[in-house]
């Protein structure tokens, strides 16, 4: 899952390179917009191959993300429930984890997006509104999915799927109503949409802004969960393998005959291929989860099969077990000097790729370096609670595993 993940983040850092440094890139992907009174949903804008190829792997992050935090939440908080923790110790552990990353999103990942926006305006405080800085998205809306899963953790993850697949459905179907009237709203009615359903074009002006509302993108994290609940350790992890194989060999035959169709999307398909795979990521529609999720299962099922010892599987994991501290360094790696020099979206495609390998070169020791700064601090540092917590009856039975977890945790 770290080398699913770790190739998921060197796919989300070529997109927001070229966010940073170069025209062309598209960046439209569906938003719902308000034009004479009838909504319609921004199309995806004319690109070349390289372009659309960026755009297509670039898809991949958000819903992959989601997933897998879902996945190794879930394996996770079996494996605290296995060791006896208490109910709210474990609630407690998912509070803190969903407001560190609400505050990472807020203080550290949003100002990064807004810094050419902070840096050429004349004054810093004219731009600094309640927009400005609650301005929210992914990181925020996994902290928020961490929140609800407090809720989540109370009825089985089969069920919780379904409530979250049920409250995608209906968020979607009311979605162009709710489009037609925001303008007209309360701020802080407009915010509540923002944050639960609506997706927006950013503005200074509104109370929050936000392109990741929770209820749509709670769904793939839901699906983690849930496989990660139903993920059976004494079958190893061919069996899960093979359930990768096959869910995402599913998901994508499903996308395929819904698309074909012209159902399950926003943005129709106009006879090209670059209209075909245009789907709407905001909102993200049903094609979009299905095409993605598909693609992100049968990468999950390859590295699953690739040896141990590979050298490309061993870097992709260096990345995947830091992910938090790539997203955040990745954005003020790449957005610091186009936002200093004024230069922001001033090269081409092409170059904006020669300058994220550039990057990814000064990420990856960074990435490894902190991940052996953690481990550092974890093994000298903070000594293991597991043996107080236990009764008295299982202190003769705890193995060597459940200790070296412990102390890895």
């Amino acid at each position: 899952m770290d080398r699913t993940r770790g190739l998921i983040m060197l796919t989300m850092a070529l997109d927001h390179a070229l966010y940073f440094w170069s025209s062309g890139r598209v960046n439209n992907e569906g938003l719902p917009l308000l034009i004479n009174g009838i909504v319609t949903f921004n199309p995806i804008g004319s690109t070349t191959l390289l372009g659309l190829l960026v755009m297509f792997f670039s898809s991949l992050c958000a819903p992959g993300f989601l997933f897998i935090a879902g996945y190794v939440l879930a394996l996770s908080v079996k494996k605290r429930e296995a060791l006896g923790a208490a109910n709210w110790d474990i609630n407690t552990y998912l509070l803190k984890r969903g407001l560190l990353l609400i505050f990472l999103q807020i203080f550290i990942a949003s100002p990064a997006f807004n810094l050419p926006l902070f840096l050429q305006s004349r004054s810093f405080f004219s731009v600094v509104t309640t927009g400005t800085f609650f301005s929210l998205s992914v990181l925020s809306t996994i902290g928020l999915g961490f929140i609800a899963l407090i809720l989540g953790r109370k009825i089985s993850p089969w069920k919780l799927l379904g409530i979250s697949g049920l409250l995608y459905f209906i968020s979607q179907f009311f979605l162009p109503a709710i489009t037609k009237v925001f303008p007209f709203q309360q701020s802080f009615i407009k915010a509540l949409q923002t944050i639960l359903v609506l997706p927006v074009p950013f503005s200074s002006t509104l109370l929050v802004n936000n392109n990741f509302p929770l209820i749509p993108w709670l769904l793939p994290m839901a699906l983690g969960w849930l496989y990660g609940h139903t993920y059976v350790e004494k079958h190893g992890p061919s069996y899960e393998a093979n359930r990768f194989a096959v869910s995402g060999l599913c998901s994508l035959s499903l996308f395929f005959i819904l698309r074909f169709l012209g159902v399950g999307d926003y943005l129709v398909p106009d006879g090209t291929l670059q209209g075909f795979f245009g789907l709407s990521k905001y909102p993200p529609s049903i094609d979009f989860f299905l095409l993605y999720l598909g693609v992100v299962f049968l990468l999950c099922y390859i590295f699953f099969k690739v040896s141990q010892t590979s050298k490309l599987g061993n870097i992709l994991e260096k990345f995947g077990q830091s992910p938090l501290f790539f997203y955040n360094a990745h954005l003020w790696l790449y957005a610091a000097i186009p936002a200093i020099t004024g230069h922001f979206n001033s090269l081409s495609l092409l170059l904006g790729v020669g300058i994220w390998l550039m990057g990814i070169l000064i990420l990856y020791p960074l990435s490894s370096g902190y991940q052996t700064w953690r481990i550092y601090l974890k093994t000298h540092f903070f000594t293991p609670k597991l043996l107080p917590q236990l009764e008295p009856s299982y202190s003769g039975k705890v193995n060597n595993s459940i200790i070296k977890f412990e102390k890895g945790r």
